[in-house]
């Protein structure tokens, strides 16, 4: 089975692309709003792992965006930067340096990278990594050194068990298995470090403009979900915190976007889980503090379109956008409920692409195709595209 789409088919993609994307969730350019979204594109690198129709249904995709973080793009820019000169003037570019590993080491090394419409967009000064300081992370292993210990033992003897089936299958001739990973007891750090760039959306006349941090974030993915889960409660956590302490931010709100790879319980248990969750900081850590109002909007069921998923095989909602806001013009939880009713006025959703590459190549949704034809189609989308969709949200001009 190839791995791209063959000449015929992108023919039949693009072409329903053209005339109906927005059928299909992707927003449409409009004068009196602005469109902020993430869009995990996998290994966003070298030029020549992509074909041109992919790159340009990557362009073409990107266009609708005035604000979009990009996450999975790879040490080589080359990607990255033709993007930004298919996307033409109107646009710029932010990347950070590499995460995941220190130079020179294998790994999971990627950037974080934002593309932007510099007419409507406008970047301000603030450009930093989110982190944990040395001392937190010190006395998390001192405090937990009891669990950390009992894990050092276990990781020894799996390593044992692995380098005798490493060496056992050379002698054999065979592949030998991969080494086996650490699994942590508590949270340490994050596996890649989330990048926080700010920006202002000006509005029309004298209106006060929206400013905020964008946190552009790819957390962990691994077969402990329990790790997974204390990597994005430790973010909110200390997203949650900062935004309270608004007299200290360089703007007052922010903005998550990223793949958070959320799929350690359902959406609804995941919208409890951070409600708890927030509502325990501002008893115990923000006591004293006015809070700042917390809105996951892909974690409640959207008034036209339900349970958003965002993975191209639909399974799970691993993207999110968070909305920390001290400005009382931006959506609230309770806004979630009208997104969509009002032209132009505050919306979310993601970009079908599962369903317009199965309408393109058999003129029905990807969960009504033949086994083997959503094989072929998962496949080749998550090589020429990517196994994330795009998601956003759609935000009024300030007025």
């Amino acid at each position: 089975m190839a791995s791209h789409f063959t000449n015929a088919q992108w023919q039949k993609i693009s072409t329903l692309f053209d005339s109906s994307a927005g059928n299909y969730g992707l927003p449409q350019y409009r004068n009196d709003s602005v469109v902020i979204g993430s869009f995990n594109i996998r290994k966003l690198g070298a030029t020549e792992k992509r074909t041109e129709q992919s790159w340009n249904f990557l362009k073409n995709t990107l266009s609708h965006f005035d604000l979009i973080a990009i996450q999975e793009v790879m040490d080589d820019l080359s990607g990255l930067e033709k993007l930004l000169g298919l996307l033409g003037n109107d646009y710029g570019m932010i990347v950070s340096d590499i995460t995941g590993t220190k130079p020179g080491q294998q790994g999971n090394t990627e950037r974080l990278a934002y593309l932007f419409n510099w007419t409507r967009v406008q970047r301000t000064a603030l450009a930093s990594d989110v982190t944990f300081d040395r001392s937190e992370i010190v006395n998390g292993l001192y405090n937990n050194r009891s669990d950390f210990s009992k894990a050092w033992t276990k990781q020894t003897r799996k390593l044992n068990a692995w380098e005798e089936k490493v060496t056992e299958k050379k002698a054999q001739g065979k592949k030998p298995p991969s080494k086996p990973p650490i699994e942590l007891p508590r949270f340490i750090s994050f596996i890649r470090q989330p990048h926080c760039v700010s920006f202002r959306i000006p509005g029309s006349g004298q209106a006060k403009p929206y400013e905020f941090l964008v946190i552009n974030a790819h957390l962990l993915y691994g077969s402990n979900k329990r790790e997974r889960e204390w990597e994005f409660k430790a973010l909110l956590e200390w997203l949650a915190v900062r935004a309270k302490y608004v007299d200290k931010l360089y703007h007052p709100n922010i903005v998550l976007l990223g793949d958070c790879n959320l799929d350690f319980d359902t959406v609804p248990s995941m919208r409890n889980d951070i409600d708890e969750l927030l509502k325990g900081l501002n008893k115990s850590v923000l006591r004293s503090r006015k809070a700042a109002t917390a809105n996951f909007p892909l974690l409640s069921a959207h008034p036209e379109h339900g349970i958003i998923k965002t993975a191209l095989r639909q399974k799970a909602t691993y993207d999110q956008i968070g909305i920390f806001s001290n400005d009382p013009r931006l959506p609230k939880p309770e806004d979630n409920a009208t997104a969509g009713t009002t032209a132009g006025g505050y919306d979310y959703g993601v970009f079908n692409i599962a369903n317009l590459v199965a309408n393109a190549l058999h003129d029905i949704n990807i969960d009504q195709v033949t086994s083997s034809q959503q094989k072929a189609i998962f496949k080749k989308a998550e090589f020429d595209i990517s196994d994330h969709m795009p998601i956003w949200m759609r935000l009024k001009l300030p007025a």
